[in-house]
């Protein structure tokens, strides 16, 4: 069953759910044959039932790439962690950019997952001690972006959050909350506008450093084994206006306790995962944040993790809360230009 075929098929089963009203599984025996022609032939298909269309086509891309490298160097055309190592230091020699050799190292490891083709002992193909070292050969080597977004600092984070604060509306503390989650547990968009209420684990018991909110991320870019994962977002008792969990809070009573957290409207459908640097961008202009163009959605991972890094946290720590799976986490952490300047300053010390 080829993908417009599969997707046909998923409309025709949600037409018949509505019409039958029907509720409850249906038997095996009652299961429409093309379904199962589809699952025995074509089983990669329902696998990418939870990528974005944008996604399944880059991957589509990315192991077109990867097929073309196994037929120049006389290798199988399969998900294999030694070829895809020498694949991505190959890229990185070849002027590829690091966040296009990470997608492509994402793609393989999807593919390895669906054929169940990787070591048994590792969690990914990604994970394996080979395509991790590579990973950090392009870490050294690629291309790396030379517009990348600006991280948020916490200082602007915080001018956002009173403006949005002053709004008084159901946007205002959506928007403050989906960027007080976001910076704090380091999101991916397309992660955050996922997010369900059901997701959420709340910790309101014991001493302030319990305190907080465990999210649960069902699957993301780089866990292609779809094993999921938990993310801490701890509260804020000293600043109570940058307390994601009190921002969350706030938010719930808004609307319903099921569904999508963060909606379009109270009450409505989930958010594009585009939405999320638009309203980033828009809310810096209206709270008077100098240059918002700069900003994007990933300003608010970015931010995050060069805060953590400020704040004296440890890279491996870093790494686990924002769900990174090599030391490609160094290029999200900026340093200001003063900075620098006061790391080469130390150099010229005498020393003591």
């Amino acid at each position: 069953m080829g993908e417009l075929s599969m997707i046909t098929y998923m409309g025709r089963v949600q037409g018949a759910r509505q019409q039958e009203g029907r509720s409850g599984p249906r038997p095996v025996e009652e299961w429409d044959q093309s379904l199962l022609d589809g699952l025995r032939d074509d089983f990669r298909s329902y696998m990418r039932l939870n990528l974005a269309d944008s996604t399944g086509r880059s991957y589509d891309s990315q192991e077109r790439q990867y097929r073309k490298f196994c037929v120049r160097i006389g290798k199988p055309e399969v998900p294999d962690a030694e070829v895809l190592a020498r694949f991505v230091v190959g890229r990185a020699l070849n002027d590829y950019k690091l966040s296009t050799i990470e997608v492509g190292v994402a793609a393989i490891s999807r593919w390895a997952a669906d054929e169940g083709l990787f070591d048994a002992e590792q969690q990914s193909l990604a994970s394996h001690k080979l395509v991790r070292r590579a990973m950090r050969v392009a870490a050294t080597h690629a291309v790396t972006s030379v517009n990348q977004k600006r991280p948020l600092s916490r200082a602007d984070l915080r001018v956002l959050v009173k403006h949005l604060r002053s709004r008084r509306d159901f946007i205002g503390d959506r928007d403050a909350a989906m960027f007080l989650v976001g910076w704090a547990g380091m999101f991916r968009s397309a992660e955050l506008v996922g997010i369900e209420w059901r997701d959420l684990q709340v910790y309101e018991e014991g001493g302030e450093a319990e305190k907080g909110v465990a999210i649960y991320v069902p699957y993301s870019k780089t866990d292609q084994a779809g094993e999921g994962a938990w993310v801490f977002v701890a509260a804020c008792e000293e600043e109570k206006e940058m307390c994601p969990l009190r921002a969350l809070q706030r938010l719930r009573k808004w609307g319903s306790a099921d569904g999508k957290v963060f909606t379009a409207y109270a009450g409505g459908v989930g958010m594009k995962k585009l939405t999320v640097g638009s309203r980033l961008k828009q809310d810096l202009r209206d709270a008077g944040v100098a240059e918002a163009e700069q900003y994007a959605a990933h300003s608010l991972r970015r931010g995050g993790a060069t805060h953590a890094a400020r704040q004296k946290i440890a890279l491996r720590k870093i790494q686990m809360i924002g769900r990174w799976k090599s030391d490609v986490v160094r290029i999200y952490l900026y340093a200001a230009p003063v900075e620098l300047m006061q790391a080469a300053a130390q150099m010229q010390r005498k020393q003591r």
